[in-house]
């Protein structure tokens, strides 16, 4: 019993001297240097070790530090934008939006003599459709046996001069062409910022409609509000306004149709015939006509004197009248001096 003791100490040193001698030669070994992986490319998965020792592993095996960036500092958090610095934001980029895209009202209008007015009606219309616009109004009229049309076109602004070269086609003569533009991206760009201006105006005395503490100051906040909101919709409306005039140009075509040339007639030549002139008739004595015209003088003549009557006796009258009254009065006085 006593020999199994002592052999079992002696296994026991000899496993600690084995041990400790391996441990040395371990440690005396140069370590391998582990190269770092690349992040992006996912490292192989490597072949498991086989099972070492627990003091081995303690030797061999180190823990490998991982490179771990640390986030920075972050910011500290800002207060919220107010609602005038975010109007004013949407401000300068709705202006530089729409100072890259120019807003052109073009007019236009066109005389086009054509070879048959109801055909020439039908090409105009599939002219506009085809390009993408439409007919606005369309009038027909009749002069004498002539039929007159007037359409008005309402085409998209990138197509407003090949409409024109196609109606140019299709007409036998262009008699008059006329076009005109107008630039209103200035005034739609103003209106742009007038209605984020009013928008954020708006929000703000929604707020205050929110904190009024009385209804008196509630109904002026509405009025003011309600007065800003009509001014909203009078800005959007104008907006609207040059949005669709800017977008689809108008076009006025005139259509009259080619009269036919009248053919002379040829008339025929007529000779004139010398008419024979009348031999005059001698002149014999007619005592109707001359007592005739006798009756008419002395007609005259007494006509003449009945007025050279009457005008004596108007005139006349009171000239004899008086001197009637101064001869009588002289007769008188002329016997009271006979008697006398």
């Amino acid at each position: 019993m006593k020999s199994d003791i002592v052999l079992s100490r002696f296994c026991v040193a000899l496993a600690l001297f084995l041990l400790m001698a391996l441990s040395a030669a371990c440690s005396a070994r140069p370590q391998p240097t582990l190269s770092p992986v690349p992040a992006a490319v996912p490292a192989a998965r490597a072949p498991e070790p086989t099972k070492a020792p627990a003091a081995i592993e303690r030797v061999v095996e180190k823990p490998v530090e991982k490179v771990v960036q640390k986030p920075a500092a972050a910011a500290p958090t800002a207060a919220p934008p107010r609602a005038d610095e975010l109007a004013a934001a949407r401000t300068d980029t709705n202006v530089s939006s729409a100072a890259s895209i120019r807003k052109i009202i073009k007019n236009g209008e066109m005389n086009l003599l054509v070879a048959d007015t109801d055909r020439a009606i039908d090409q105009v219309t599939n002219i506009a459709v085809d390009s993408g616009g439409y007919i606005i109004s369309s009038q027909t009229t009749m002069r004498g046996d002539v039929k007159l049309a007037t359409l008005t076109l309402g085409v998209p602004v990138d197509q407003f001069e090949v409409v024109q070269r196609q109606l140019r086609s299709i007409a036998l003569k262009v008699l008059n062409e006329s076009a005109s533009g107008k630039d209103v991206t200035d005034e739609y760009v103003d209106l742009q910022s007038r209605l984020v201006n009013l928008e954020a105006t708006a929000a703000r005395v929604r707020e205050f409609l929110k904190q009024a503490q009385t209804v008196e100051e509630a109904l002026k906040v509405n009025a003011q509000l309600t007065e800003i909101e009509g001014q909203i919709n009078q800005v959007k409306g104008r907006m609207n306004f040059l949005q669709d005039r800017s977008a689809f140009s108008t076009l006025l075509v005139n259509l009259e149709p080619e009269r036919p040339t009248p053919t002379p007639t040829l008339t025929p030549t007529v000779t004139a015939t010398p008419t024979p002139t009348a031999t005059p008739t001698p002149v014999i004595w007619q005592p109707g006509k001359t007592f005739t015209a006798a009756t008419g003088t002395l007609g005259a003549i007494l006509r003449g004197l009945g007025d050279l009557l009457i005008w004596l006796v108007v005139l006349g009258g009171p000239v004899l009248v008086i001197v009637a009254i101064v001869a009588a009065v002289w007769l008188r006085s002329r016997r009271r001096r006979a008697r006398d």
